[in-house]
């Protein structure tokens, strides 16, 4: 009886882990089929490419195809973080530099995400059974599917900040000094891969200090200290360059101003074709936490601590405002729900309408994965053939302009070395710099509205690519701007 008991309670464990394993392989096979077409290769996967590969290489980390856009970043890289680049460099070291092995790089944080979200829901308390619910609605998100598939930083810092929430978990049970200085490492990690992870680090800093924890605070700051100084001393290199670099990134974030940050709390951001859509439903509960812990706080669903965390995520991901940053708050939200409808739902009639409600919610993420599933054939025929015949049209020598997705620098990198590639960035740039830039150019290969919002003078319109997926359609267009004519 004993040893049927024994293996009964065996099984009742290694199911959830053989459920969490499959979601975990079919997640990076679905990645792997999405390949680099969902999404297309994006403008900011070459500046992060770039100053990593020359990193490798010992040549520094600066980005050419940025030219003197942004003061000195054919030499230096300031305008993020170093951690990335640094990752990014070691991988690609073994690996390649080509869009496949970085976005394979983002692949596996993606799982190392979906990992650290089971253990982590499991630490918080949830049931075994919501702490699987959390981990495959995580897996069947768009926009955390598009994060973990594209060669972006935010996948990774995610992973950095679970890392951290998770050790600092075990602190609070613990209340180990060393755990607190793990906690740290890995805030350090958050924090130098993703500026978006700061107000969550620094919300637990606040909580250690709030509890009178000098010396475990003094831990959990060290390695931030060690981390934060290294950068400042390759910044101290070029202190004009810097601080002029991430000037111009943040004021990029400030252009909304305060009126539109408000209301990027509560929208959906979009990116071309690529709207995640129904608007993040794990913001809404976030809210709702904070208003029960306010009207109930001896019946908190999450303790003060992890409220807090989960507040200060949540705003850093809404007020973000870019669709890379609801993705990267997505396994935090779905975390915030899967303790909501483990605690929240006691009698056999809610939790049977709540199951309901969960197995509704999969399907209606499975048909938004069909649907995206269905345009990857006919995307990739579109891009490839995109990539051909701008190979063949650009004249020998040409200086070209690049802003667009899908972003052909890599490509042409490869198929057409003589030319040279100007990639324009999103990010504002001196205004003298960007109008010698485009006089020096032949061409621009990108979306219209981008090429005007750069002022670039986009009146003579050669050809024109269309491209199709899931959420809708869009144009990249070939504009002649020296009037030099094009090779047959």
């Amino acid at each position: 009886m004993t040893r049927q008991k024994s293996s009964g309670a065996y099984m009742f464990k290694a199911i959830p882990l053989a459920l969490v394993s499959s979601a975990l392989i079919s997640f990076f096979l679905l990645l792997n089929y999405y390949d680099d077409v969902l999404v297309p290769v994006w403008p900011d996967e070459i500046l992060f490419i770039q100053p990593a590969q020359n990193l490798a290489e010992g040549k520094g980390m600066g980005t050419p195809v940025l030219d003197e856009l942004l003061p000195s970043i054919s030499q230096r890289t300031y305008w993020q973080p170093p951690v990335y680049f640094l990752a990014l460099a070691t991988w690609g070291a073994l690996a390649g530099f080509d869009i496949g092995s970085i976005r394979l790089l983002s692949r596996v944080c993606g799982l190392g995400v979906l990992v650290l979200l089971w253990l982590l829901a499991l630490r918080w308390g949830v049931h075994t059974p919501f702490a699987l619910m959390c981990v495959v609605w995580t897996a069947l998100d768009l926009s955390f599917q598009y994060n973990s598939n594209i060669g972006r930083m935010d996948t990774m810092s995610a992973l950095w900040l679970m890392a951290c929430l998770l050790t600092f978990t075990a602190y609070q049970r613990g209340e180990k000094s060393w755990q607190a200085g793990t906690a740290g490492f890995f805030a350090a990690l958050a924090t130098l891969t993703h500026f978006i992870t700061i107000p969550a680090v620094l919300t637990l800093m606040l909580v250690l200090s709030w509890r009178k924890r000098w010396r475990d605070l003094l831990w959990f700051l060290s390695p931030l200290a060690l981390g934060w100084g290294m950068w400042l001393i390759y910044a101290a290199q070029d202190w004009q360059s810097f601080l002029a670099q991430l000037g111009y990134q943040f004021a990029r974030k400030a252009e909304a101003g305060l009126t539109g940050k408000l209301r990027r709390l509560l929208s959906t951001p979009s990116l071309g074709a690529f709207t995640i859509n129904p608007p993040p439903i794990w913001f809404a509960f976030t809210l709702a936490s904070v208003l029960m812990w306010l009207r109930m706080r001896k019946a908190m669903l999450l303790r003060r601590w992890q409220l807090a965390s989960m507040l200060a995520i949540c705003c850093s991901a809404g007020l973000g405002g870019e669709m890379w940053y609801i993705g990267w708050f997505a396994p935090f939200g779905y975390l915030v729900l899967s303790v909501w409808l483990h605690r929240g739902f006691q009698t056999n009639r809610q939790r049977f309408v709540l199951w309901g409600l969960c197995v509704l919610w999969c399907c209606y993420q499975g048909v938004r994965v069909g649907q995206a599933l269905s345009s990857v054939q006919g995307l990739k025929t579109e891009i490839s053939r995109f990539y051909a015949e701008l190979t063949q049209v650009l004249p020998k020598d040409a200086q070209v302009l690049l802003l667009g997705f899908p972003d052909p620098s890599p490509a042409l990198q490869q198929r057409r070395p003589d030319l040279r590639l100007i990639q324009l960035s999103p990010t504002p740039v001196p205004p003298e710099s960007l109008k010698r830039t485009v006089r020096q150019s032949d061409f621009f290969v990108g979306l219209t509205r981008e090429g005007q919002r750069h002022g670039v003078p986009l009146n003579k319109q050669v050809k024109e690519w269309h491209f199709h997926a899931s959420s809708g359609s869009w144009a990249i267009g070939l504009y002649d701007l020296a009037g030099g004519g094009m090779t047959e």
